[in-house]
């Protein structure tokens, strides 16, 4: 999966849900805590997402 595409699909859950943690993305995403955390910290960056401890 492209990173373009997972942090769609990133965007998508935080829409549905008001909030995800990382455990949950990289099940969903089938790709490791650090992978999610660092698409969150892109996300973020581009203030497309607030992030909080353990998720966003």
């Amino acid at each position: 999966m492209l990173k373009k595409e997972r942090q769609a699909l990133i965007l998508r859950e935080i829409n549905l849900h008001n909030k995800v943690l990382h455990a949950d993305l990289s099940k969903i995403l089938k790709v490791s805590e650090d992978t999610v955390r660092r698409d969150l910290q892109e996300l973020a960056d581009e203030n497309k997402i607030v992030k909080v401890r353990g998720g966003a």
